[in-house]
């Protein structure tokens, strides 16, 4: 904001959400921060990185006038074209093609949506069958098989297969522990080591703050 205070081409500033929430409604701010660009009325969500030096390159390389009815020379034959075409237009017309326009987006908003809350009711039942399917297996001996097996020194238990990714690890069986009735040795669980879990954690990188050297909604 500081580096184009005195531009007559360009403007660069914040709006607070919070307080301006018609501004940000009407220009599709649906998270904090939103950086955006363009031409007040059509502005388009900015893409790029979001350090000082990728913001001002791209200030420096994209705003400023731009192709529209106050700057015709600075388009083409075709947006020209398009622009001499919609002046013609009546207000009523105009209004008429943006409700057009704004039923179009909101049908493909639904298709999406619909097609989201299907494939979800989709996942819950496959779920529901996996469960089912599942405390079947458990409940048809396999709880006295690894009971059995731990009483025997010779009787090792396969392994559980890894758990698809995604999913939390296996419900754990009877008489599957380590841990013998009456308080005997427990054995003592791993903990991370160097680089593991433990570091993974901190290492997680809050959301990008919002800078000041690109319009800002």
């Amino acid at each position: 904001m500081a580096e184009f205070k005195d531009s007559t081409s360009a403007l660069i500033g914040d709006v607070d959400c919070t307080v301006e929430e018609d501004i940000c409604s009407k220009n599709g701010v649906e998270g904090y921060p939103t950086i955006k660009h363009g031409t007040v009325g059509a502005l388009q969500d900015y893409q790029g990185g979001r350090e000082y030096d990728d913001l001002l390159a791209f200030a420096k390389e994209n705003l400023g006038p731009t192709c529209g009815p106050q700057n015709l020379d600075l388009c083409s034959s075709e947006q020209k074209k398009e622009i001499t075409e919609t002046q013609a237009l009546t207000d009523d017309q105009l209004m008429a093609k943006l409700k057009e326009k704004e039923d179009a987006l909101a049908a493909e908003e639904k298709t999406f949506t619909d097609a989201v809350e299907k494939l979800q009711t989709q996942y819950d039942e496959m779920t529901k069958a996996k469960e089912a399917k599942m405390a079947e297996i458990k409940g048809s001996g396999m709880s006295t098989l690894l009971a059995v097996c731990k009483e025997r020194p010779s009787c090792t238990p396969p392994a559980p297969p890894p758990a698809p990714e995604g999913e939390g690890a296996g419900d754990e069986e009877m008489g599957g522990g380590d841990e013998e009735m009456g308080g005997g040795d427990e054995e003592e669980m791993p903990y991370p080591e160097d680089g593991e879990a433990g570091d993974d954690a901190d290492a997680d990188e809050a959301p990008a703050e919002p800078t000041e050297d690109a319009t800002e909604l």
